[in-house]
């Protein structure tokens, strides 16, 4: 039974658009015409079995739609959109999967489209370092989350059944108190983890809480105890080291030099220092940068005669000398000079037996051995629970997103780059 008014009329739906309704349209029923919300795209999907050298099969399943390319504006038209090339819009695919959960590419795309897509659009002389920027992002996401959902699902395997029970009351006790601590009520919570994580209900932010402790407690049983450090990786460490915790002696030498054809100079500096004017004094009359300062030279076991760049007459010349005292005037082929030794400098030495020294030292390590320790525990982790090849699940999110974000503008170095 048809129950629209007789009076009733159709009118387009750029009138409901602010400030666009005509003049005299009141409407109290609409009917607007079915065609205006039949979407424009033709949806396609796809589905592709590859087979390898072993004879393995791999299927994937990729959607798409066919568009004009036409976003709709304020007043309800439609204007084409360059970004939408030849018409095809990659909409999602199944790029794999691991512990029997699929995997799409848009969980991993979403999150990251607008970077991607400022990368994409870059100047052509950059092209070829954006598409490994691109390259970077890609995989980055892809080993992350990978690592994440093996280490979730060995850690909930991990927990024995009589355990199971209090980890739910523990998952109660987390949402209750984030409840209170977020307003006393539970919409109140929702709204404000909405806020901070768009997208996330509670039972999600629930849920990541309860991950992260699972796989902090893993790892803790699991690569923790691996990352032994031991007194004798601390000593060779420090050893290794060693001139940063011991600094040498810095030996500061100042030096003032005159060109012999300049005699009004030469006669000018004789004079100041005859008057008893100190080095600096006399450096500063003469206008000579850095105070005078000449070089600095670090001294080691031999002293100023195991300084690799200096001849042996300065040599001879700087081992004579005292602090404070001026030596010269020298006259040389071109310059008459004068020099002294400014107070050396030394860096206040740390011993091995420093107990904060020690446990900088620890903790390096520890960071260290935990790092390489992870990603062996990781990889074990990837060689028992994937049944698919991880760089062909890599490969495909690549291609995908290639085909969304960069589409037609792919460098020309790109088929030469290294997966």
């Amino acid at each position: 039974m048809d129950e629209t008014p007789e009076d009733s009329r159709d009118i387009p739906t750029a009138a409901f658009v602010k400030g666009s309704v005509p003049e005299g349209v009141r409407p109290s029923v609409v009917e607007i015409p079915a065609s205006d919300f039949e979407p424009d795209p033709d949806e396609t999907q796809d589905t592709t079995v590859q087979v390898d050298a072993s004879g393995k099969a791999t299927t994937s399943v990729t959607r798409t739609m066919r568009t004009p390319g036409s976003t709709i504006g304020a007043d309800g038209t439609k204007t084409p959109d360059a970004s939408i090339t030849n018409g095809i819009w990659p909409v999602d695919s199944l790029i794999g999967q691991i512990n029997g959960k699929p995997l799409y590419a848009n969980d991993f795309l979403i999150p990251r489209e607008d970077r991607l897509r400022r990368i994409a659009t870059g100047t052509p002389n950059e092209r070829e370092k954006a598409y490994e920027e691109f390259r970077r992002i890609i995989y980055e996401a892809f080993d992350q989350f990978v690592n994440n959902e093996l280490v979730i699902s060995e850690a909930e395997s991990t927990i024995p059944d009589e355990a199971k029970e209090g980890l739910l009351a523990w998952m109660r006790e987390l949402q209750e108190k984030e409840i209170a601590s977020r307003g006393g009520t539970r919409s109140e919570a929702e709204r404000s983890i909405e806020e901070e994580f768009p997208g996330m209900t509670i039972e999600d932010f629930t849920k990541r809480q309860k991950n992260e402790a699972l796989a902090n407690d893993l790892m803790r049983r699991r690569v923790r105890p691996r990352a032994i450090v031991s007194w004798r990786d601390i000593d060779r460490l420090y050893m290794r080291n060693y001139e940063v915790y011991n600094p040498p002696l810095m030996l500061r030498v100042g030096r003032i030099a005159v060109p012999k054809a300049d005699q009004a100079k030469v006669d000018q500096v004789k004079a100041l220092f005859a008057e008893g004017k100190t080095f600096e004094e006399v450096a500063a009359a003469m206008n000579v940068p850095n105070g005078g300062l000449w070089r600095e030279f670090k001294l080691g076991a031999q002293g100023v005669d195991g300084i690799p760049d200096l001849v042996e007459d300065l040599k001879v010349r700087i081992k004579g000398l005292k602090q404070g005292a001026i030596d010269g005037p020298v006259e040389q082929r071109a310059q008459v000079s004068w020099m002294t030794l400014f107070a050396s400098k030394q860096a206040v030495a740390r011993s091995i037996f420093d107990p904060r020294l020690q446990l900088q030292l620890r903790r390096q390590l520890e960071g260290e051995r935990f790092a390489i320790e992870q990603n062996r525990y990781l990889n074990a982790l990837r060689t028992r629970w994937i049944a698919e090849d991880l760089l062909q699940m890599r490969e495909r999110l690549f291609n995908f997103a290639l085909d969304r974000y960069w589409p037609g503008r792919r460098p020309a170095a790109s088929n030469a780059l290294g997966t």
